[in-house]
């Protein structure tokens, strides 16, 4: 039966990986792309790219190529004729460092998390605390910074702010108070203690990234071979050792709803971009989307972002963590928002008597 099934290449490559240090100011955005390119794809696309522009050193580096017009032009081309061969999941860091907020400082404190998320309650939650960090709230960025700092084990919690007496403004404050009440869940969620280097990575957005993607290649059971291009993230990764353990024997789940998982044909392999064309070409995409994130006023970007949105983007869209996606600003009832009060005050009444 497996034998049966189609089988595709998939390469994956990234654009703005700054690890688990989410608030760099000169990268805001993380792109993750997978491609699925056949020989005969990769060869037509390497045989464009070197008839239309002057590569240096024969390697195709997306970020050099994309900030020149002969370059758009190139880049634009292969969008408009390939882009349903490649999927993309893409987060704005601080949207996402506000998720993992909610996921590590409020979820762990929670009876029963389904409501929860199937109210959509995380995405009004996330959207506040972003909204503060966006605005320079002073508590929000030093929250957000201590935050980081504690999950990268960088500062003790008695050094933190949130060890201090201080009172922050509205959800971050209601936030606050929890934690606080019982510090300790909210730690052991970050395994705190652990020294080990996998414990570096808890707000690294790759290897979750990169399970949206080889979900989403693989929701008609298809047998993936997949290529990374090499990352520290994936250096004897026991999250990756459970991501082959379960595409080898394809196993499936559910997740609110979305079936999630993928099939393996083999365990998945890292390798130099300069060894694989479907690596570079992959870049091309993660780069050309992260540039068009950043400089959105520009017609190459407008252009290149509609096909994004009307072809490229991960399914669900849950898997791709932004603010414009989840949108963020988004009009509540006031029968919405009275119960996401109600639901609130729950949260804590039962978070305060652990």
């Amino acid at each position: 039966m497996k034998n049966n099934l189609e089988e595709l290449t998939i390469y994956c490559d990234e654009s703005g990986f700054t690890g688990d240090d989410l608030l760099k100011e000169d990268q805001p955005y993380f792109i993750y792309s997978a491609v699925n390119m056949t020989e005969k794809n990769l060869t037509e696309i390497k045989d464009y790219i070197e008839r239309n522009y002057n590569l240096q050193g024969g390697e195709i580096k997306g970020k050099n190529i994309v900030t020149r017009a002969a370059g758009q032009k190139v880049i634009k081309y292969i969008f408009e004729k390939y882009a349903h061969l490649a999927r993309l999941v893409f987060h704005d860091k601080k949207y996402a460092l506000a998720g993992k907020l909610v996921e590590y400082g409020i979820e762990p404190y929670l009876k029963s998390n389904e409501l929860f998320y199937k109210s959509e309650l995380h995405i009004y939650l996330a959207s506040g605390f972003y909204l503060d960090l966006k605005l320079k709230h002073e508590s929000a960025e030093r929250l957000f910074e201590d935050f980081v700092a504690l999950a990268r084990r960088q500062l003790t919690f008695e050094d933190s702010l949130f060890a201090s007496k201080s009172k922050l403004s509205g959800q971050l404050n209601w936030m606050f108070e929890i934690i606080r009440h019982k510090p300790e869940i909210m730690l052991n969620e970050l395994n705190y203690d652990d020294t080990s280097p996998q414990s570096n990575w808890l707000l690294d957005l790759t290897t979750t990234s990169l399970f949206g993607l080889l979900t989403e290649w693989s929701k008609n059971n298809e047998i993936l071979e997949v290529i990374c291009d090499d990352s520290k993230v994936f250096n004897n990764s026991s999250i990756i050792e459970s991501y082959n353990s379960m595409g080898l024997n394809n196993r499936r789940s559910d997740f609110l709803g979305t079936p999630i998982g993928f099939n393996l044909k083999k365990d998945i392999v890292n390798k130099s971009s300069k060894d694989e064309i479907g690596l570079q070409i992959a870049d091309l995409f993660s780069a050309t989307l992260n540039y068009c994130l950043k400089n959105r006023e520009l017609e190459f970007s407008k252009s290149i972002l509609k096909i994004v949105h009307e072809t490229c983007i991960c399914t669900p869209e849950s898997f791709c963590l932004m603010p414009t996606i989840q949108e963020n600003v988004k009009e509540y009832t006031d029968e919405k928002l009275v119960f996401y009060h109600q639901f609130m005050y729950k949260i804590y009444v039962d978070a305060m008597s652990l």
